[in-house]
C-alpha cells in the first residue's frame, strides 16, 4: 500500500502517456526492421553453412557410396542374376537418395567428347563404368540449367576435384561431387537440394519477436523508472527551492526587522537627551515647589520621573558599570519599594476588587540595602506583572512576602499567586543552570509578539545586583522567590 500511496505523489498527465506511447511505437518499428534484418542475415549464414555442412556432405556421401560399390568391378558381370542385382543395389541408392525430403534431383554426368551425358538409373551407370559404353537411348528428361552448371564446374571437378556448388534463388542448390573410379574422375555425381528452413525461420523469428516483446517492456519500464526518478529529482528541487526561498524569505524578515529595530534604537538615542532635559526641568520645578503643598503626590512625581530616567539610561548603556547599580551611597528601603510599586502602580491600573487581590507580608526589620532603588523597581515590577497577564481569565491573589535571615544575612522576596502556575518546560535548567522562563524571547503567551523580556530583563538586573531568582509552582500556583545579600 506504501508503494501506491507513494505514486500519488507523481503526477502523470495525458501528454506522458502520448509520449510513451510515441517511443514504444517507434521502438517496435526499429526492433521489427532489425529483426527482419537479422533473421534474414541469420538465414542467409545458415543457408551457407547447410551448403558448406549438409548439402555438400550429403552428396559425397552418396557419391562415395557409389564409388565403393563399383569399385569391385572389374569386368561386366556376365549372369543375369549378378547384373540385376547390381542394377539394382545402384538403383536403391539413388531411389534412397530422392526420397530424402530435401532431394529434388539425382544423376551422373559424364563427358564424352563435346557432349554431356547424364545418368539416372543403374543400368546405365553399370555399363558406362564397366563397358564405357552409352546407352543408345538416354533418358528423355532434359536438364539445361544442370548441364550450363556442370560445363562451369568442369575444372574444378575434374582438374582440382574439388566439389562444386551452384545457389540459385538463394535457397536451391546445385551440388557436384567428383566422381572417380580406381583414383581418376570420370565425371560426377549431380544432386538438387531444396533445404526446407521454413521451420528453422519459425522458431527463428518467434524467438525474435518474444525477444522484441521483451526488450520493449523493459524500455517501457525504464522509461517508467526514468520518468519517476525525473519526477522525484523534480520534487526534491522544488522542496530544496521552497525551503531555500522560506530561509532566505526569513532572512529577508530578519534583516527587515532589525533594520527596523536599528532605526528604533537610533531614534530612541536621538530622542533620549531630550527627555532628559524634561525630567530634569520637571525634578527642578517639583523642588522649587513648596513642601507642604501635595507633598505625596510630589513624592509620587518625584519617583516616577526617576523610574523614566533610569529606563531610558538603561535603553541607552547596554553595560552599565558597576557603580550606578550597587553603591554604598544608595539606601533602598524593599518594603517601601514593595509598598509603593504596588499602591502607586498596579493598584492605580488594575481594579482591585474586580480581579486582583494584593496580600503584602513584608517583615519590618529587613534592613536597608545599598542597591539603586530604580534597578530593584525594574526587578520586582515585571514578576508581579507576569502574575497579572498570565491569569486574565481569573481572580488570583498575588500575595508578596519578605524576611530577613539574621544569619545569612539575606532577604529573602517571595512573589507567589494562586493562577495556573507555569509550565513544567519552562522551569527546567540549561547547562549553565538558567531556568528556561528567564532565557530571552521565551514566554508562555502565544498572543504577542512584544513578549519575553520581562522575565529576562528581571534575571538580567538580579544578576548584577548580585542577587539571585527562582521560579517554581507551589501548591496554588506559581512562585518567585528572590534572594537579596545584605552587605
Amino acid at each position: 500500500m506504501s508503494f501506491f500511496h507513494k505514486l500519488r505523489d507523481y503526477h502523470f498527465e495525458v501528454y506522458h502517456f502520448i509520449i510513451l506511447t510515441i517511443i514504444i511505437i517507434i521502438s517496435q518499428v526499429l526492433l521489427s526492421y532489425l529483426n527482419m534484418s537479422s533473421t534474414k542475415a541469420l538465414l542467409n549464414k545458415t543457408m551457407e553453412n547447410y551448403k558448406l555442412e549438409t548439402a555438400e556432405r550429403q552428396s559425397d556421401f552418396i557419391t562415395s557410396s557409389i564409388e565403393l560399390f563399383l569399385q569391385k568391378f572389374t569386368e561386366y558381370p556376365y549372369n543375369q542374376n549378378d547384373i540385376a542385382q547390381s542394377t539394382g543395389s545402384i538403383d536403391y541408392l539413388i531411389y534412397q537418395q530422392l526420397l530424402q525430403k530435401n532431394v529434388e534431383d539425382f544423376c551422373l554426368l559424364f563427358s564424352s567428347g563435346n557432349k554431356i551425358r547424364m545418368l539416372d538409373s543403374g543400368k546405365d551407370i553399370l555399363n558406362y563404368v564397366v563397358k564405357g559404353k552409352l546407352p543408345k537411348n538416354l533418358p528423355s528428361k532434359k536438364r539445361p540449367k544442370v548441364k550450363e552448371y556442370f560445363s562451369k564446374a568442369m575444372d574444378s571437378i575434374f582438374k582440382n576435384e574439388e566439389i562444386k556448388t551452384f545457389v540459385e534463388d538463394g535457397k536451391t542448390f546445385h551440388v557436384f561431387v567428383p566422381f572417380s573410379i580406381k583414383g581418376e574422375v570420370i565425371g560426377a555425381v549431380y544432386q538438387k537440394i531444396t533445404p526446407d528452413v521454413d521451420r528453422m525461420k519459425s522458431v527463428i523469428s518467434t524467438s525474435f519477436n518474444y525477444t522484441g516483446a521483451w526488450v520493449s517492456v523493459i524500455i517501457l519500464f525504464s522509461l517508467l523508472i526514468v520518468f519517476i526518478l525525473t519526477n522525484y529529482v523534480i520534487n526534491e528541487r522544488d522542496i530544496a527551492k521552497s525551503e531555500l526561498y522560506k530561509q532566505k524569505e526569513k532572512q529577508l524578515t530578519q534583516l527587515i526587522e532589525t533594520r527596523k529595530e536599528a532605526s528604533f534604537a537610533r531614534r530612541i538615542y536621538h530622542a533620549h537627551h531630550k527627555v532628559e532635559k524634561v525630567i530634569g526641568f520637571a525634578k527642578e520645578d517639583l523642588l522649587k515647589m513648596p513642601k507642604n503643598i501635595y507633598p505625596e503626590i510630589s513624592l509620587r512625581l518625584n519617583k516616577y520621573m526617576n523610574f523614566i530616567g533610569r529606563v531610558i539610561y538603561g535603553m541607552k548603556t547596554k553595560n552599565p558599570p558597576v557603580k550606578v547599580i550597587r553603591n554604598s551611597m544608595f539606601n533602598t528601603d524593599v518594603n517601601a519599594l514593595l509598598e509603593f510599586i504596588v499602591n502607586n502602580i498596579f493598584r492605580r491600573v488594575y481594579k482591585e476588587s474586580d480581579q486582583f487581590d494584593f496580600d503584602l507580608q513584608l517583615d519590618e526589620n529587613c534592613p536597608l540595602i545599598h542597591i539603586n532603588e530604580y534597578v530593584a523597581w525594574e526587578i520586582f515590577e515585571p514578576i508581579i506583572n507576569n502574575a497579572m497577564d498570565h491569569n486574565k481569565t481569573q481572580k488570583i491573589t498575588i500575595t508578596i512576602v519578605t524576611k530577613y535571615d539574621s544569619e545569612s544575612k539575606k532577604i529573602k522576596v517571595k512573589i507567589m499567586d494562586d493562577g495556573e502556575g507555569i509550565k513544567p518546560e519552562f522551569l527546567k535548567e540549561d547547562g549553565s543552570g538558567v531556568q528556561e522562563i528567564f532565557k530571552e524571547n521565551i514566554s508562555t503567551k502565544d498572543y504577542s509578539d512584544n513578549s519575553g523580556y520581562g522575565c529576562y530583563i528581571a534575571y538580567e538586573n538580579c544578576r548584577r545586583c548580585g542577587w539571585s531568582i527562582h521560579a517554581e509552582n507551589n501548591d496554588s500556583g506559581a512562585m518567585f522567590t528572590i534572594t537579596i545579600p545584605v552587605n
